[in-house]
Protein backbone atom coordinates (compact mmCIF):
# COMPACT_ATOMS: atom_id res chain seq x y z
CA UNK A 1 0.00 0.00 0.00
CA UNK A 2 1.38 3.45 -0.53
CA UNK A 3 1.47 6.40 1.40
CA UNK A 4 -1.71 7.20 3.29
CA UNK A 5 -2.78 11.34 2.21
CA UNK A 6 -5.17 12.43 5.23
CA UNK A 7 -7.78 14.80 3.74
CA UNK A 8 -11.11 16.20 4.57
CA UNK A 9 -13.91 14.04 4.26
CA UNK A 10 -16.57 14.60 1.65
CA UNK A 11 -19.97 14.07 0.98
CA UNK A 12 -19.23 12.01 -2.10
CA UNK A 13 -17.14 10.04 0.37
CA UNK A 14 -20.87 8.71 2.19
CA UNK A 15 -20.72 5.33 0.15
CA UNK A 16 -17.45 4.46 1.15
CA UNK A 17 -17.59 5.63 4.52
CA UNK A 18 -21.29 3.66 5.29
CA UNK A 19 -19.14 0.67 3.56
CA UNK A 20 -16.44 1.18 6.48
CA UNK A 21 -19.13 1.36 9.00
CA UNK A 22 -20.78 -1.87 8.19
CA UNK A 23 -17.43 -3.64 8.37
CA UNK A 24 -16.28 -1.98 11.15
CA UNK A 25 -19.41 -1.39 13.90
CA UNK A 26 -22.20 -3.93 15.07
CA UNK A 27 -24.63 -0.88 15.13
CA UNK A 28 -23.26 1.41 11.80
CA UNK A 29 -24.49 4.87 11.61
CA UNK A 30 -26.81 5.51 8.20
CA UNK A 31 -25.47 6.83 5.25
CA UNK A 32 -28.29 9.80 6.00
CA UNK A 33 -26.57 10.05 9.34
CA UNK A 34 -23.05 10.53 7.49
CA UNK A 35 -24.01 12.92 4.74
CA UNK A 36 -25.26 14.68 7.64
CA UNK A 37 -22.24 14.69 9.14
CA UNK A 38 -20.42 15.38 6.36
CA UNK A 39 -22.46 18.72 5.10
CA UNK A 40 -22.61 20.20 8.38
CA UNK A 41 -19.90 23.29 9.38
CA UNK A 42 -20.34 21.70 13.11
CA UNK A 43 -18.45 18.70 12.39
CA UNK A 44 -14.81 17.75 11.40
CA UNK A 45 -14.26 14.86 9.48
CA UNK A 46 -11.05 13.09 7.70
CA UNK A 47 -10.67 10.59 5.34
CA UNK A 48 -7.41 8.46 5.27
CA UNK A 49 -6.68 7.73 1.80
CA UNK A 50 -4.15 5.03 0.11
CA UNK A 51 -4.13 4.64 -3.54
CA UNK A 52 -7.80 6.43 -4.44
CA UNK A 53 -9.55 4.06 -1.39
CA UNK A 54 -10.55 5.73 1.60
CA UNK A 55 -9.21 3.39 4.20
CA UNK A 56 -10.40 5.03 7.62
CA UNK A 57 -12.27 8.00 8.47
CA UNK A 58 -12.53 10.23 11.74
CA UNK A 59 -16.24 12.33 11.88
CA UNK A 60 -15.80 14.95 15.35
CA UNK A 61 -18.55 17.71 16.13
CA UNK A 62 -17.55 20.97 17.03
CA UNK A 63 -19.81 22.98 19.30
CA UNK A 64 -19.30 25.63 21.32
CA UNK A 65 -15.44 25.40 22.11
CA UNK A 66 -16.01 21.89 22.95
CA UNK A 67 -15.32 18.49 20.49
CA UNK A 68 -16.57 15.06 20.65
CA UNK A 69 -15.27 12.12 18.82
CA UNK A 70 -18.35 10.50 17.77
CA UNK A 71 -16.42 8.26 14.66
CA UNK A 72 -13.43 6.70 13.87
CA UNK A 73 -13.14 3.92 11.92
CA UNK A 74 -10.00 1.89 10.21
CA UNK A 75 -10.91 -1.14 8.05
CA UNK A 76 -9.56 -3.97 9.39
CA UNK A 77 -6.90 -5.03 7.23
CA UNK A 78 -5.14 -1.75 7.85
CA UNK A 79 -5.37 -1.47 11.88
CA UNK A 80 -2.50 -1.54 13.85
CA UNK A 81 -0.77 0.22 11.45
CA UNK A 82 -1.00 4.01 13.21
CA UNK A 83 -3.70 5.57 10.85
CA UNK A 84 -6.03 6.05 13.81
CA UNK A 85 -3.61 7.29 15.41
CA UNK A 86 -2.93 10.01 12.85
CA UNK A 87 -6.08 10.72 12.33
CA UNK A 88 -6.96 11.95 15.99
CA UNK A 89 -3.85 13.66 16.05
CA UNK A 90 -4.96 15.78 13.03
CA UNK A 91 -8.06 16.62 14.88
CA UNK A 92 -6.47 17.99 18.08
CA UNK A 93 -3.92 19.79 15.98
CA UNK A 94 -6.26 20.85 13.46
CA UNK A 95 -8.58 22.25 16.31
CA UNK A 96 -6.13 24.10 18.83
CA UNK A 97 -9.32 25.92 20.45
CA UNK A 98 -11.13 23.41 21.17
CA UNK A 99 -11.43 21.83 24.80
CA UNK A 100 -12.06 19.47 26.20
CA UNK A 101 -12.65 17.01 24.18
CA UNK A 102 -14.63 13.78 25.22
CA UNK A 103 -15.73 10.29 23.45
CA UNK A 104 -17.77 7.14 24.33
CA UNK A 105 -15.87 3.76 24.21
CA UNK A 106 -16.78 0.18 24.24
CA UNK A 107 -15.60 -1.16 27.78
CA UNK A 108 -14.36 -4.53 25.63
CA UNK A 109 -12.83 -2.34 22.75
CA UNK A 110 -9.40 -2.34 24.56
CA UNK A 111 -7.65 -1.60 20.99
CA UNK A 112 -9.51 1.66 20.83
CA UNK A 113 -9.06 2.30 24.61
CA UNK A 114 -5.14 2.05 24.56
CA UNK A 115 -4.80 4.20 21.12
CA UNK A 116 -7.28 7.00 23.03
CA UNK A 117 -4.93 6.61 26.03
CA UNK A 118 -2.00 7.18 24.22
CA UNK A 119 -3.07 10.25 23.09
CA UNK A 120 -4.20 11.50 26.65
CA UNK A 121 -7.53 10.82 26.92
CA UNK A 122 -8.75 9.36 30.55
CA UNK A 123 -11.84 7.34 31.31
CA UNK A 124 -14.20 9.42 33.53
CA UNK A 125 -17.38 7.48 33.99
CA UNK A 126 -18.77 4.06 32.87
CA UNK A 127 -21.80 4.21 31.31
CA UNK A 128 -24.17 1.29 32.21
CA UNK A 129 -26.09 -0.32 29.08
CA UNK A 130 -25.06 3.03 26.77
CA UNK A 131 -24.38 0.94 23.66
CA UNK A 132 -26.43 -1.82 21.72
CA UNK A 133 -25.99 -4.50 19.56
CA UNK A 134 -25.13 -5.55 21.91
CA UNK A 135 -25.67 -4.32 24.98
CA UNK A 136 -22.42 -3.05 26.45
CA UNK A 137 -20.94 -0.47 29.51
CA UNK A 138 -19.52 2.49 27.85
CA UNK A 139 -16.59 4.28 29.09
CA UNK A 140 -16.49 8.26 28.51
CA UNK A 141 -13.15 9.35 27.91
CA UNK A 142 -11.86 13.33 28.26
CA UNK A 143 -8.78 15.16 27.12
CA UNK A 144 -8.50 18.21 28.93
CA UNK A 145 -6.48 21.51 27.17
Amino acid sequence: MSDIIIREARVEDAAALAQIERECFSDPWSLDSLLTSLASPLYYTRAAEADGRIEAYLIASLVLGEGELLRIAVRPGNRARGIGRALADAMIRDNPGITPWRLDVRESNYAARKLYEAIGFKPVIRRRGFYEKPREDGIMMMLEG
